[in-house]
């Protein structure tokens, strides 16, 4: 039986969304299947999507330079294996934290912490996404209070890949820092699909794949 580890982000550290770099954000129809990668997701929410909550996603506790609270839910496995599903967890949320931090006034689309968390056509797509949004004048920052959170489930696990699914509720918000003017502030709440990889003995995100998605807390952030 799949563990499942449900993390709550402080306002600190709430995780943004994603959508497509550059692309106009139209507001998302409830319980619309997007079935799209997250990086080049066509509506966004919770302020921004990946790439970016770049334009869509979302984050937790362990991060290159952040500390936070959480609390984590889980059942041992019989073969002992909680904590390498915990560090898939771990790492899976630490790449919306280090979004998030790259994505901050003035953002970094060179920043390593992006590189460290994730890898292919991720990486290629949240850096593309910072460059985008430095290039628009735009940035993110968390909602204050936030109530973005994780519900992860690691699905299945081999020696070097892992396929996660995670129910995030996304409430970051798009603004340009040279006006104080909110370009995004709406809340979503998405089912991702996201597959790690083992990369020189590191997880690292590869790819983040939108399910479903709904406006404001509902869909899956509603059940059990």
């Amino acid at each position: 039986m799949p563990l499942r580890y449900l993390r709550t982000t402080p306002s600190s550290l709430a995780p943004l969304p994603s959508q497509p770099v550059g692309a106009a954000r139209p507001k998302c129809r409830s319980a619309l299947v997007v079935a799209t990668a997250l990086l080049i997701a066509a509506c966004s929410g919770g302020g921004d999507e990946i790439s970016e909550p770049a334009s869509t996603t979302s984050r937790a506790p362990t991060t290159a330079s952040t500390t936070s609270t959480s609390t984590t839910t889980s059942t041992s496995p019989p073969d002992g294996s909680q904590s390498d599903d915990q560090e898939l967890v771990d790492r899976y949320v630490g790449f919306w934290d280090a979004r998030l931090a790259a994505n901050e006034a003035p953002p970094n689309p060179d920043d390593p912490a992006l590189a460290e968390f994730a890898t292919g056509p991720q990486l290629d797509n949240v850096m593309a996404e910072t460059r985008q949004r430095l290039d628009d004048g735009l940035a993110l920052r968390s909602a204050d209070p936030s109530r973005t959170s994780h519900d992860v489930t690691v699905i299945s696990q081999t020696a070097d890949r892992a396929e996660l699914q995670d129910c995030f509720v996304n409430d970051g918000i798009v603004y340009r820092p040279d006006t104080g003017e909110v370009v995004d502030d709406s809340v979503v709440t998405r089912s991702v699909s996201a597959d790690m990889v083992l990369v020189d003995g590191v997880w690292k995100l590869e790819r983040a794949t939108v399910v479903q998605q709904w406006e404001g807390i509902a869909g899956c952030a509603l059940a059990g």
